[in-house]
């Protein structure tokens, strides 16, 4: 182990982290990234992709999208558990999303992405439910992070706001990026989830400030 990993498990430690689920996290938000990967990889389908995020859940590899969406998952909730700074706000926040996002890995959508079915229509409306939901529970629970990690969360959590725009202004019809607009919606969602994904891994890895520092909110979870 290198000084510096040794030097934040330290101060992890000592600011009263719970180590164990604060590694459960990490490795889950590794394991996130990988298959978030993976999904690409399988369906051969790269920037800028020719189906939407959740399209990748049809066919004989949707298991993959349906493990991405749990690790992700376990992966917010781990590292919010153990956050002794946590706050409740930012608990509801990554519950909801956290929901959405299980919903969206277990209900397939239809293979055209049309949206004609019953279960279709649960899908897309979990996938909007999580995409809002859970970067705004990560960004939020940024909040006390230490200065570069705070703002480079704040950052990616609006480049991603941005990005949810741009793919309400495709459903609408119109073509972005010269980009008809189904590819066009595609793009934006892919860019979007990219961008949730990294705000997951500044979320995992962000240092806070300690116990008793003047930043620290007197509202804590239990």
């Amino acid at each position: 182990m290198s000084a510096r990993a040794g030097n934040l498990d330290r101060h992890t430690a000592a600011a009263g982290w719970d180590s164990g689920r604060l590694a459960v996290g990490r490795a889950a938000t590794l394991v996130a990234w990988l298959l978030f990967i993976a999904l690409q990889q399988i369906n051969h389908d790269y920037f800028p992709p020719d189906v939407s995020v959740s399209q990748y859940g049809i066919g004989p590899h949707g298991w993959v999208f349906t493990s991405w969406s749990a690790v992700t998952v376990l992966a917010s909730l781990a590292v919010y558990g153990a956050n002794p700074m946590r706050q409740k706000a930012v608990g509801r926040w990554l519950a909801v999303g956290g929901a959405g996002l299980l919903l969206m890995g277990i209900i397939r959508t239809d293979a055209d992405g049309l949206q004609h079915s019953w279960h279709a229509k649960v899908h897309m409306i979990s996938s909007i439910v999580a995409l809002i939901a859970l970067p705004i529970g990560l960004g939020v629970g940024l909040r006390w992070a230490q200065t570069w990690w705070r703002r480079t969360g704040i950052t990616i959590l609006v480049l991603s706001d941005a990005a949810l725009v741009m793919v309400g202004v495709s459903a609408l019809g119109a073509s972005t990026g010269g980009l008809d607009p189904a590819h066009s919606w595609a793009l934006w969602q892919a860019v979007a989830a990219t961008l949730d994904m990294l705000l997951l891994a500044v979320f995992a890895l962000a240092t806070f400030w300690p116990p008793h520092h003047g930043r620290v909110p007197a509202e804590r979870s239990g």
